[in-house]
């Protein structure tokens, strides 16, 4: 089963296409724009493009997140609601999304989304809210996933924004919140690149910190010279059981499966990279 850890809803289902297409080449999200070719066109797809990509690329099923950056977190953690309960064949859990930077008290908002909504998951962005990740701010939100037993993911590795630090998402501030919280799991988005030695001694040190390689063409990790080294050595021995898969909607799945398929990897340690970590995860079969 290949399973798509992360992939986003489509922004025209929380964010008036038109009002998106005005926004974006003027907000600090530009960067992107300049950064993927596919980004120019997420204001365009639609949920019915998403899960045709999946069956392009042979994706069984996928985690939906709601990856806040602008606009209302609630109409996007509502578009993951209504995609998730529409297409339960091909969406196998949802993830919330917060936005700190506002009155509402988030554990709470976690709470009432898990045992209202049956969200899955967190999904948190520290450099959308300029708030790094061990920021005690966060830490009622973890000890509510820690006890509603759900995981939490993070960005981990640089971003394209114009005004914001890329340090935000250095993986070094992971390692402070898993000693903190050894009980969380914890899922590093994006690979911790251009941090990935310090991402790989994260992931090593603690039992329940995963790494997931979303907006990343696999050919790259497999090519010398590009830093992902560590990753390909560990991640085939030691850490073969905790990387996952994921597609971030920023890369065609076609084109993310058969690079990965193609590394060079232990057969074994591809079916774990593919579904089978993100499976056991999840707790499905």
């Amino acid at each position: 089963m290949i399973i798509d850890f992360r992939m986003v809803p489509p922004i025209r289902e929380y964010i008036d296409p038109e009002e998106a297409i005005r926004r974006l080449p003027n907000s600090y999200m530009k960067g992107y724009l300049g950064a993927y070719e596919e980004a120019t066109m997420l204001v365009e797809i639609t949920v019915d493009d998403l899960i045709r990509g999946m069956e392009e690329g042979g994706v069984d099923k996928a985690v939906l997140q709601g990856e806040w950056a602008y606009g209302d977190y609630r109409k996007l953690n509502d578009a993951v609601y209504r995609i998730v309960k529409a297409h339960p064949d091909k969406f196998v859990a949802g993830f919330l999304c917060l936005n700190p930077l506002e009155d509402d008290d988030m554990d709470k908002v976690v709470e009432e989304g898990v045992k209202e909504k049956g969200f899955k998951g967190v999904n948190i962005q520290p450099w959308a809210y300029r708030v790094k990740c061990n920021d005690k701010r966060f830490y009622p939100v973890y000890e509510k996933c820690l006890e509603l037993d759900i995981p939490v993911t993070i960005h981990s590795s640089i971003n394209f924004t114009t005004n914001r630090t890329i340090d935000y998402g250095r993986p070094l501030y992971l390692d402070e919140v898993a000693c903190d919280f050894p009980d969380l799991t914890i899922v590093a988005n994006h690979g911790g690149w251009p941090w990935v030695t310090e991402m790989v001694a994260v992931a090593w040190k603690h039992p329940n910190v995963y790494i997931e390689i979303g907006a990343v063409s696999p050919k790259y990790i497999g090519r010398p010279g590009t830093g992902w080294e560590p990753l390909m050595v560990y991640g085939n021995s030691l850490l073969q059981d905790k990387i996952l898969f994921a597609t971030d909607d920023m890369l065609p799945a076609k084109r993310c499966v058969e690079e990965l398929k193609a590394l060079p990897l232990k057969d074994a340690v591809k079916e774990k990279w593919l579904g089978g970590n993100a499976a056991h995860l999840l707790g499905i079969s």
